[in-house]
Formats: C-alpha cells, structure tokens, sequence
C-alpha cells in the first residue's frame, strides 16, 4: 500500500484525488463498475489510477471479467491489483496464471517484520491523526500479524469505535478484536503459562461463544509453547528475543517472563498434550470444544506441578 500511495501521489494532479482515483474492494465488487471507471479518461491527471484490493476475494465470474480487461486498458488509465498470499495450487489457476504471466507488472511483498511493521502503523496514525497508546498498538499487531492492510483497516474501525479524536487503549483492541475484556486469543497460552485454570477456561470459553475457529486457538498455544521451548533453549533475553528472533516487545516480554519459571520438562509434556489435542482435532471424534477445554486443563495442571 505504501507503494500505490507512491503511484497516486505521483499520478495524480493534487486536488483531483476525487476524480481520477477510484478504490474498490474484491469482497462483492461489480467488476463492470471497475471496467467502467478505468474507461473513462481522467478529469485533470496525467493517469486515472484503479485500485482493487483484495483480488482474492473477487467472485470467479468478476475475476475472469477483470483478467480480460487487463488486455485492452486505456493507455490513459493504470489499473493497480492487490491479492493476499496465494497457497497450494492458487498461482496454477487461470485467472492467476494470466496475471503472473507479465512478469514486469507483478510484484510479491513479503509482511515485514514487527520492528518494521510497528513502525508503519505508527506512521499510518499519525497520517490519519488517531490516538493509540504504544502498548495498544503492540496489542494489535500481536492478535492481527503483520498484514498491513488489515491492520489499517482494523486501526480505523478502532478510531470509529472509541470515537475520532480519543486514545485508543490495549482494552479496546481487546473488545474488538477478541473476547472483550477478558482478552483476544493470544492472551490464552499466557494464562495458561501463569496456571490461572479458571481465567484461562473462562477466556477459551468466551472465545468460542465469538466463533474463534478451533484450529486458530489451538495453533496458537501451540506457538506459544514452541516460541518458549526455543526462548528457554536459547537461554534468549527480552531484548535478544527481540533483536535475533524478530519477535514484538509484548511477545518477547511474555517469553522471557516464563522461560526460565518453567522447566524443559514442563514444557515438552505441554507440547506432548497439544500435539495430542491436534490428532484429536482432526480425528473429528470428539467435539472439538471439549477437547479445547481438555487441553488447556492438562496444561495448566502440568504448569502448576499438579
């Protein structure tokens, strides 16, 4: 996104952004409208710029009508298609085919890292004039990742829910990001590791009444346990957690926090009872939320030497 704001600065005349740029979004677009719009010459720009986010999301009719269109584009009009990461056999599929095929027009942009990426949203904010404390931001791109688009995107349905001109607050990432006050997803492995059973059966509880899917949930604890075997390993400070593994303030404090409190041993048996919860998961045999709860159970109960 960083770029196309580059291609729209640059592209189009200042004061004729309302005319000459036209941003769609792939979820329900009417690709006719699309076509149309970059038809058309620009009102006062050297360019029309077109920007569809989120090729992915396009329906597979809407998809093969924009794939065409991008044969015959007025040499007036520049049309500018993001995609998330494409999977599996996702790039052997026509339509995409037929876009990665110019390989000059194609461009693939890895997430950045969380040093990085703090550091544009912090940009973005401040562009965009909103509050957020530094730890809220943290918050964010811990329960979000390192998309930058949808941490945009989530920044300014924050700014909307506390209300433009007010600070944004870790509690409020909570509440709508998550399972409300009582935390997001990733704050359940840290209950576990702290042996709070109740509080952590009470989280997982509510985030599966907000349809948390299962895979997500128990994918985290796993990486938590396996970010605090190699923490642990690595005898690894906050700040090396930090500088040598990438990780984010928040993640690394965690880390280090409860590293050296919990034993090799402890730790292997966690990791013993979630790859069994996966097999488990997958085998469909059990209801998938009881064995969520089964498993974090275990593991609080191995956390508190039980």
């Amino acid at each position: 996104m960083q770029k196309v704001k580059s291609l729209v600065n640059s592209a189009i005349t200042k004061g004729f952004e309302d005319f000459d740029y036209h941003y769609f979004e792939g979820r329900g677009l009417d690709a006719a409208t699309l076509v149309n719009a970059a038809s058309s010459p620009p009102f006062g720009s050297p360019l029309r710029v077109i920007l569809l986010r989120n090729f992915d999301k396009v329906s597979a009719k809407g998809q093969e009508l924009v794939v065409r269109f991008t044969k015959s584009i007025p040499e007036y009009a520049t049309l500018v298609i993001t995609c998330g990461k494409l999977e599996g056999n996702d790039k052997r599929k026509k339509v995409y085919a037929a876009l990665l095929a110019d390989k000059e027009s194609c461009r693939d942009f890895a997430h950045p890292l969380p040093d990085k990426t703090m550091a544009i949203i912090k940009q973005t904010a401040d562009e965009l004039k909103i509050k957020i404390e530094p730890q809220a931001l943290e918050y964010l791109i811990e329960t979000v990742g390192n998309n930058i688009g949808i941490l945009e995107q989530e920044l300014t349905k924050l700014d909307i829910y506390v209300g433009s001109g007010n600070i944004i607050k870790e509690s409020d990432v909570a509440q709508l990001t998550g399972a409300g006050i009582t935390g997001t997803v990733y704050d359940l492995p840290v209950k576990i590791a702290q042996g709070s059973t109740a509080e952590a059966i009470n989280l997982l509880n509510n985030l599966l009444l907000t349809k948390e899917g299962e895979g997500t949930i128990l994918f985290r604890i796993k990486e938590f346990f396996l970010r605090l075997n190699m923490a642990k390993s690595a005898n690894a400070s906050q700040y090396s957690l930090m500088k040598d593994f990438h990780l984010i303030k928040k993640t690394a404090e965690s880390l280090a926090m409860f590293a050296p409190k919990l034993s090799f041993g402890c730790i292997i048996s966690c990791l013993h009872h979630i790859y069994e919860s996966e097999i488990s998961l997958k085998s469909a045999g059990m209801k998938k939320n009881i064995i969520l709860i089964d498993l974090v159970s275990r593991l609080c109960v191995e956390v508190n030497g039980e």
